[in-house]
């Protein structure tokens, strides 16, 4: 359990990973990522890494113990699969490109590589990963009874992905309520939370909605960090997605107008200006607060859930947290 004195804070400026040990991928992650490196190289091998490196801090208490390589494996591999299409959108606002990757995990119609003003490579390299990831889960023991709901899950993870787009394209457009239903299941949250069950022989069904409300918690708890270790970085490259920068326009700290210009107009002086104004205004603190109620809430369900130790789940965000925080402004 944390104490109340061990909450992060914005004081927070010790990131937790920052020497952790570099592990080298898997050999299942391993082809995928020399092939995205030679293909695609929008990130650095150490996005993954990373992600390797502090998966079993939120990783669900019920999965076997002799699975724990394998989800590792199908989640670094889920990781990769969203952030290539969240780069499309965001990096490169490449619409059409979008389009066909919103198809990929899906049969209705097939992703066309070859439709015009489409990048082909991307839209072939995610049909390969997601032929990866589908395989990886596919092997667990529980994979048909929780395919259903992954695919639910991963589904709300690209309309969030295409939300953002959205946002890209019309300044001011979203307000917190819309941010916290549709942006936060970029997190992908949900979709991990089916890989591990998926590989939980002893998880009990009955408590299933239960988890899923806790994941939720866990969802935003992630989403707020990752607002507001973004935030200002993202101010400068034009995307005003963040919550932080929505909360600042809610209340009047900024207005649409300055966004606007700042879009046409970017300068450093200008970013600065208006940072400094977000900062003054306490929006992060409120974050931080809204971060640790989030915690609380998750933990209510402590005494209602057998088969998955909540606590643990929850305290798996605090040194993640950390690690945002004291990344704030360059993440």
């Amino acid at each position: 359990m944390v104490a109340e004195s061990q909450f992060p804070s914005l004081e927070d400026e010790i990131d937790p990973f920052a020497n952790a040990p570099t592990r080298t991928l898997s050999e299942t992650v391993r082809p995928l990522a020399d092939a995205y490196d030679d293909r695609i190289g929008d990130r650095d091998r150490s996005t993954w890494r990373w992600f390797d490196a502090v998966e079993p801090e939120f990783r669900l208490s019920c999965v076997d113990d002799e699975r724990g390589r394998r989800v590792r494996d199908a989640k670094v591999l889920a990781t990769m699969f969203i952030t290539v299409i969240d780069d499309v959108a965001e990096r490169h606002g490449d619409r059409a490109t979008l389009e066909e990757l919103l198809l990929v995990p899906f049969d209705s119609r097939p992703a066309d590589p070859t439709r015009d003003g489409v990048d082909g490579a991307y839209v072939r390299f995610q049909q390969e990963l997601w032929d990866a990831l589908l395989s990886q889960f596919r092997e667990s023991p529980r994979a048909e009874e929780f395919e259903p709901l992954f695919r639910f899950d991963v589904r709300q993870a690209l309309q969030s992905v295409d939300y953002s787009a959205l946002l890209a394209r019309y300044p001011g457009l979203a307000g917190e309520r819309e941010l916290r239903t549709y942006d936060v299941y970029n997190m992908m949250l949900f979709p991990f939370a089916d890989i591990d069950l998926a590989n939980a022989s002893e998880f009990e069904r009955r408590d299933l909605s239960a988890v899923r409300d806790v994941v939720a918690r866990g969802q935003r708890m992630a989403r707020i960090g990752n607002w507001i270790a973004s935030w200002e970085r993202e101010l400068a490259e034009g995307d005003y997605s963040s919550g932080v920068v929505v909360r600042a326009l809610e209340s009047g700290v900024v207005s649409i107008d300055e966004l606007r210009a700042l879009q046409q107009q970017p300068s450093a002086a200008a970013v600065g200006a208006i940072a400094n104004r977000i900062r003054d205004a306490g929006i992060e603190a409120a974050f931080v607060d809204r971060w640790r109620c989030e915690y609380e809430r998750g933990a209510d369900y402590c005494g209602e859930i057998a088969s998955v130790d909540v606590r643990a789940y929850l305290d798996g965000f605090v040194p993640i947290f950390r690690s945002q925080l004291a990344r704030r402004g360059g993440a």
